[in-house]
């Protein structure tokens, strides 16, 4: 009877998975995949990490409801344990994808969305950081003069 507990999280995690895969056949649709996977290498690691975590109770249910006892093991495994790991799973997996909720959705269209709010935020990214950059030299500038002096560069590297 406990192992009726499974039934909510392994559909909650099908989800999840379902909402990831989705969000990265978007981004690898749009022609972005290996510009998202380089330069937000962590949002690539922590939804691969999710997806693990995802998977791991549709394996433990799996485990619990074929009474398929775990290697060096005499016995199936406790319903309870099993119920408590499958929790713990979902859990963490929701602990990793907790500031990706407006990016993950269940639509083909909020995919494609998602999709296009990564790509943008990483263009926004880099404009701020180009703008901050060059505010800085043009500051450094005024204070200094130049930077770089051309005729030094020259004469230095003859």
């Amino acid at each position: 009877m406990v192992s009726y507990i499974h039934l909510p999280i392994v559909a909650l995690c099908s989800f999840i998975l379902l909402a990831i895969w989705r969000l990265w056949v978007c981004i690898d649709r749009l022609g972005f995949m290996s510009e998202v996977s380089r330069r937000a290498p962590s949002m690539f690691q922590g939804h691969l990490l999710a997806t693990v975590l995802a998977i791991m109770p549709l394996l433990i249910a799996t485990v619990s409801w074929f009474g398929i006892p775990l290697p060096q093991q005499t016995s199936p495994m406790n319903a309870y344990l099993a119920a408590f790991i499958s929790a713990a799973c979902l859990g963490g997996c929701l602990l990793l994808l907790k500031n990706t909720g407006e990016r993950l959705a269940l639509s083909w269209a909020g995919s494609r969305e998602g999709a296009l709010r990564v790509v943008a935020m990483l263009r926004i990214i880099d404009a701020a950081e180009l703008a901050y950059a060059l505010q800085y030299v043009h500051e450094h500038e005024a204070k200094n003069g130049r930077v770089i002096d051309a005729e030094t560069v020259r004469e230095e590297s003859k």
